[in-house]
Parts: structure tokens; sequence; C-alpha cells
């Protein structure tokens, strides 16, 4: 039985980050997800590198003042516009 699709489409992960890091600065990135991971624990939320890199965008985004410029109001559910068939556009001319 399939997977239901999702009710939010922007939940959606469709792209991957490649990120390039020193030994250091991945050791640096471990303890942060192992704070956040603590600071947690008592949600039942997993923290992965993922995610936390997930939260510092939309933090940035916030705080700049980019996220309101992305993103779409929550109660209007994003639509594909349909294009006119080429026959509705030959009877409409």
């Amino acid at each position: 039985m399939p997977r239901p699709p999702p009710e939010n489409r922007r939940e959606v992960v469709d792209a991957t980050l490649t990120l390039r890091l020193t030994q250091h600065d991945r050791e640096l990135l471990q303890a942060l997800v192992a704070l956040q991971a603590q600071e947690m624990a008592d949600t039942g939320v997993e923290v992965s590198a993922a995610s936390y890199v997930r939260g510092l965008i939309r933090h940035e985004a916030r705080a700049k003042g980019v996220l309101a410029l992305v993103s779409p109001p929550a109660s209007a559910p994003q639509r594909r516009a349909r294009r006119p068939s080429s026959s509705a556009l030959k009877s409409s001319g």
C-alpha cells in the first residue's frame, strides 16, 4: 500500500546540498547537533546534521526578513496554473 501524499508539499525534501567540511568543522557540527539533540530530548524530535542546517537556514532567513519574501501564505494552497489549450486560445481570439 503506497504512502498517502503529504498535505503540505513545502515540507517535501526535493534538493540535496553537498557540503565540504574540514575535519574540525565536521566535529563542530557534530557537537552542535549533539547539543541540540540534548535540548530537544524530551520532545521526541530526532536531530540530524541536515535538520540542524535547515534550522540555521530558516533562522537566518527569518532574522533577515527573507522568509516572508519566499514563503507563500499558509492559508492559500499552492496550485499550478493551467495553461489554456491551443483550441481554447483559437476560439477565444
